[in-house]
């Protein structure tokens, strides 16, 4: 008796978490990184990776001393203007090129210390890279409900906001609130929020952060992605209910073709996605690669609560062991357009499986 009345109880709970609540929360959701991480890491690596505005870079050297001397950027006229006519040259070949390829500085020399399975995962991710064709739209979002053993134990809000500036160069931010639904809180409270940026031609992750604040325990995880040294560097900061606090810094290289494994779900949409590719992805978290091969089964139509949609099914498997990513077996459903807008994500765990459905806003 009393475990029906629990089932029930369960059941009214979750039919009773509306759309418009969760919308509430996220207004409240910001990319906080906590003083600890920033105090455990390099000033000048923090620098190279702010984030600023879309088409704003920090002044160079040279526009800096004009402004203390103004002669000095009249003497340089000349050679700004010369600049300008060879970078129009070079903008016009880039423009009239009929393929995209992806490709590894010339210049690049690598450490002698640098793994030499990274050289082999670049070549055979380049294949993979050379496919990829920009397709990101600003603002493009989205919202999912989780689904476990037949009851919404969770939603997700997964947006695209716009091009922004790190280290000279424009990316894609992208963005992810997860919580969970309020019956389930009051047994473990789970508010996750994502933040990745990626550049925007060539698709490589300069910037990832999660921010976990659950029951037991709140967590901060900073990693910057530096392609000029090839290294990725970690920042973490983990305090659990107990008072306890856990602080952890690595510096790890990585192949220069690799993404973080949030932005692995936008880099679907600039991929051909025909039927039987075979795309192996390198993805990084907390200093580990992880080669994350992805598989396109083929087109179906699925029901959602948007009606019945023309879908590509993509299955990932991974045998990576960690927070964010699971051993196991992952399933993705795209729509067949040109959106590429995630309808449906399926997680296969020990017990059943775990389920996200695209919902009306």
């Amino acid at each position: 008796m009393k475990s029906r009345f629990l089932f029930f109880l369960i059941l009214f709970s979750c039919s009773s978490w509306k759309q418009k609540d969760f919308e509430k929360d996220l207004k409240k959701s910001s990319e906080v990184v906590k003083p600890s991480i920033v105090a455990n890491s390099d000033e000048k690596l923090l620098e190279k990776f702010e984030v600023l505005p879309a088409e704003v870079a920090k002044p160079s050297e040279e526009e800096a001393l004009s402004k203390v001397n103004p002669k000095i950027e009249k003497t340089n006229l000349r050679k700004k203007e010369l600049v300008e006519n060879e970078v129009s040259v070079q903008k016009e070949k880039m423009a009239n090129a009929k393929t995209h390829s992806a490709s590894t500085p010339k210049e690049k020399v690598y450490p002698k210390d640098y793994p030499t399975h990274f050289l082999s995962i670049n070549s055979k991710a380049k294949k993979v890279w050379d496919l990829y064709r920009p397709n990101h739209f600003e603002g493009q979002k989205i919202f999912l409900d989780i689904h476990y053993l037949g009851m919404t134990v969770g939603k997700i809000m997964i947006l695209n906001k716009g091009k922004k500036t790190i280290n000279q160069k424009e990316v894609w931010h992208f963005h992810a609130r997860f919580k969970s639904a309020p019956f389930y809180s009051n047994i473990y409270e789970l508010d996750d929020t994502v933040d990745t940026y990626v550049t925007k031609d060539d698709f490589l992750s300069s910037r990832y952060s999660l921010i976990q604040r659950e029951t037991k325990q709140d967590v901060d995880d900073l990693q910057l992605h530096d392609r000029d040294q090839l290294k990725t560097y970690w920042f973490y900061h983990q305090k659990k209910s107990n008072g306890d606090v856990k602080d952890k810094k690595i510096e790890k290289y990585i192949p220069y073709f690799s993404i973080d494994p949030f932005s692995v779900l936008f880099f679907y949409q600039g991929l051909p996605l025909k039927n039987g590719d075979l795309y192996e992805i390198p993805l990084i978290n907390k200093g580990k690669i992880l080669i994350f091969k992805s598989v396109v089964e083929g087109r179906e139509t699925i029901k959602t609560i948007k009606g019945n949609k023309k879908a590509i099914r993509i299955h990932a498997t991974t045998n990576y062991s960690g927070a964010t990513l699971k051993s196991g077996d992952l399933y993705f459903w795209f729509s067949d357009d040109n959106q590429r807008t995630l309808l449906k994500a399926q997680a296969k765990i020990k017990i059943g499986s775990v389920t996200a459905d695209i919902v009306d806003k």
